[in-house]
C-alpha cells in the first residue's frame, strides 16, 4: 500500500478568516449612473430639472426630454452620453 505524502497547509489563525469586502460609497456621479429628473410643463415647452447635479435644461417637445436631460448631464459631469440613464421621477403638467 502506498504511503501518502503529507500536504503542506498553513495553520489558520483567528484573524485570518476571510472577510467580505464592501465597495466604497460613491459620493459623486459615476459611469453608468441613473439620474432622476423632474419634468415641468411650460407655456413654450418643457423644463427639465436634474436635482442630483443642480442643473436644468429646456426641451421643446415631450419626446425630446430624455435626450435633452442626457446631453445636459453628460456636459455637466463628463460622463459619456451613452452611459447616462434618466428616470422621470416627477412630472408636473
Amino acid at each position: 500500500m502506498p504511503i501518502q505524502q503529507p500536504t503542506l497547509r498553513r495553520p489558520q489563525s483567528f484573524g485570518s478568516t476571510r472577510t467580505r469586502r464592501v465597495a466604497p460609497r460613491v459620493t459623486g456621479p459615476t459611469v453608468g449612473q441613473c439620474f432622476d429628473i423632474e419634468v415641468i410643463r411650460d407655456t413654450d415647452g418643457w423644463m427639465v430639472r436634474i436635482p442630483e447635479i443642480g442643473a436644468s435644461a429646456r426641451a421643446s417637445r415631450r419626446a425630446a426630454i430624455e435626450l435633452v436631460a442626457r446631453e445636459c448631464i453628460a456636459e455637466q459631469t463628463g460622463i459619456p452620453i451613452g452611459y447616462v440613464v434618466v428616470f422621470v421621477a416627477r412630472e408636473i403638467v
